[in-house]
């Protein structure tokens, strides 16, 4: 083998493989009922999560129906994300709060984000390796 040839194999070898994107479906269990709009957002770091699409990584919105719905997140990369998911019943694309900062409309995440309110990105983020299915149920803080 040339010399050319085996520094360029050498080279191939060494040069870093990207990983194949990933999709999350994620499937939302506890609507209360089908008012507006159930979005699912995902987020590699603290920034805008957990509400703030603009900010999200990836984001997927389906008409809310009461029970369950299913929706996926797609082209996400591997790697450590928090997945959001919100029931925006009035349709005004955003998560509404009360005085004391907790939500109006239903709200859930991954990871164990029970018992702290408010939630963190460190409390909702999991290690995502591959495509995978994960359910979520809906907390509502008022009736």
């Amino acid at each position: 083998m040339n010399r050319r040839l085996s520094l360029a194999l050498a080279l191939l070898a060494l040069a870093p493989v990207a990983a194949p994107a990933l999709d999350v479906t994620v499937t939302v269990t506890g609507i209360r009922n089908a008012k507006g709009k159930i979005a699912a957002l995902a987020f590699s770091n603290k920034t805008g999560f957990p509400d703030q699409p603009d900010k999200a990584l990836a984001r997927a919105v389906v008409d809310a129906r009461k029970g369950t719905v299913s929706l996926t997140l797609k082209n996400l990369p591997p790697g450590k994300l928090a997945i959001t998911v919100l029931h925006d019943e009035d349709g005004n694309g955003k998560l509404n709060r009360n005085l004391f900062h907790l939500p109006l409309e239903g709200a859930g995440m991954s990871g164990k984000p029970e018992g702290k309110l408010p939630p963190t990105f460190a409390d909702a983020v999991e290690q995502f390796d591959h495509s995978r299915k994960l359910s979520i149920p809906l907390r509502y803080w008022s009736k």
